[in-house]
């Protein structure tokens, strides 16, 4: 097994299970704030955690993608890497500051012509801005050092911060309590900044080249395309067409989706890396390798999750956030059913920003977030929530199109289409089985027997079309093996072989 695909696959695991803690924490979260405060109280604060996360993107230049791929390995562990730090962090901070205090005075202007508790509301939501962005640009130096393990139990210890005091800032201040543990969440992480910078380097012009500058400035104009329009700007139409109500509707059903997402999201910092280490070692065969394995194996994992839960969506959804939401079940079950490309999109992105050409993100970027808002225009008013959620999954579709031809334009790897259809149909099997349960049953039942039923079904397509080498099973086992406990890595082991007959 190349080194290359053991590291991808090591620091994706350890991201994989830091994040599946702290995705659990903010589902759960989700919960919590839809119980508590309804649709309208939770569409309140989905559309201020959007606000913080656009105002993140605006701030930070792209700076932390830059540290991110410039500040790893290949710069060495002397004074490099901390000289780019220090100089990445100046103006950071300038940009950071300059839009805190545009949140204050919009805060102010609250407090003028509605109350205290509006001005508030904005106040706490500067302060998640505050500890998003920080902790935004401590992970990457972080992650560019391949410290991983040390963001994962960052992330493990927000997310045991966040449910509690989620739970009782709904209960005893309603949204603006929810965003208080939110930006509890983000606060191991962003105190760890001091322990990155060295205060005896001094900022210097040289550390961050035009060549850095240049594709920081491209991924920055991708990310505000990807967070103001792409990400959640299905909220601004909705509450300007029909009501916050119905944005509370979409967000519980982006929850759901947003779950795998955001997996694919956090997993990424580890693909850039390891992509960029092999693409500088210039091994075209053993790049195509790790880009095709990497795409077989999450396709295996999202594919399943995507359809089956769309199936089983009309049980899901009341099941989990209550009868109130009932209408959001055909929106939640269309995003679900489609947020496998915008998982897999990740892995061409990673590919063409590891190689430098962040123009290239940009260009897709670009035509993604023109179509969205044409679509996004017309579909709202026709359709309301099923047309957002309509317009949602023809973007991100077509955005794992166009990534997938960028790569393998100009950096020569292919996604592969054979193995990809060959998984797609699995997982409609697993969705057809799901099916039956949610057919004969209703509510808790229907979905405890349905996800077992698609369950079985899956791993039996996953046999019968050899979707599994034994070369993938070696190579997890030689991954991840070793952390298993010892009592269960003959039944792993067992299991891999079984749906990857020799």
């Amino acid at each position: 097994m190349s080194a290359t695909t053991s590291n991808l696959l090591r620091s994706s695991l350890i991201s994989l299970a830091a994040t599946s803690i702290s995705l659990a924490a903010g589902f759960a979260s989700s919960i919590i704030a839809a119980r508590l405060l309804g649709p309208a109280g939770s569409g309140k604060v989905a559309y201020a955690l959007w606000v913080a996360t656009s105002a993140a993107a605006l701030a930070d230049m792209g700076l932390p993608q830059t540290l991110l791929r410039n500040a790893g390995s290949l710069s060495g562990d002397g004074e490099t890497w901390k000289a780019l730090v220090r100089t990445a962090l100046r103006s950071f901070m300038i940009s950071v500051s300059m839009v805190s205090a545009a949140i204050l005075v919009f805060a102010a202007i609250t407090y003028v012509q509605r109350d205290a508790r509006h001005a508030w509301f904005w106040i706490v939501t500067g302060l998640l801005f505050l500890s998003y962005t920080f902790h935004v640009f401590s992970t990457a130096i972080a992650r560019g050092r391949n410290r991983f393990g040390q963001t994962a139990r960052s992330t493990v210890l927000g997310g045991i911060l966040q449910v509690p005091l989620v739970f009782i800032g709904a209960w005893l201040l309603g949204p603006t309590g929810v965003l208080i543990g939110y930006i509890a969440r983000y606060l191991p992480q962003a105190l760890k900044l001091r322990g990155y910078i060295d205060r005896d380097i001094r900022p210097s012009r040289e550390a961050l080249t035009p060549e850095m500058h240049r594709y920081g400035r491209y991924i920055w104009l991708s990310d505000l395309i990807e967070i103001l329009v792409l990400s959640r700007i299905e909220f601004l139409f909705l509450g300007l067409v029909l009501s916050p109500t119905s944005i509370g509707y979409f967000a519980a059903g982006l929850g759901l989706a947003g779950l795998i997402e955001q997996v694919m999201l956090q997993i990424s910092p580890a693909l850039i890396v390891s992509f960029t280490d092999a693409q500088a070692k210039d091994d075209r065969q053993m790049l195509q390798a790790a880009y095709s394995r990497v795409i077989r194996i999450v396709a295996l994992i999202m594919l399943p999750i995507s359809f089956g839960g769309a199936t089983i969506m009309p049980d899901l959804l009341p099941l989990i956030f209550g009868d109130a939401f009932k209408p959001a079940i055909p929106a939640a079950a269309t995003l679900l059913a489609f947020v496998w490309p915008a998982g897999l999109s990740v892995i061409p992105w990673g590919m063409i920003g590891a190689s430098g050409r962040s123009a290239l993100l940009l260009r897709v970027q670009i035509v993604s977030g023109i179509l969205t808002i044409m679509l996004l225009t017309v579909l709202v008013p026709l359709m309301g929530l099923e047309g957002a959620a309509l317009a949602r999954a023809t973007i991100v579709t077509l955005t794992f199109a166009l990534l997938g031809r960028t790569a393998w334009k100009y950096v020569r790897v292919a996604v592969p289409i054979a193995a990809l259809t060959k998984t797609i149909l699995a997982a409609l099997l697993c969705a057809a089985a799901a099916g039956l349960g949610i057919y004969n049953f209703d509510g808790a039942a229907a979905v405890a027997t349905a996800i077992p039923a698609g369950a079985v079904a899956y791993v039996l397509a996953i046999r019968f079309l050899r979707l599994i080498t034994p070369e993938d099973v070696r190579i997890l086992m030689d991954t991840a093996g070793g952390k298993l406990p010892r009592a269960s890595r003959p039944l792993v082991n067992s299991l891999l072989n079984l749906v990857a007959p020799g």
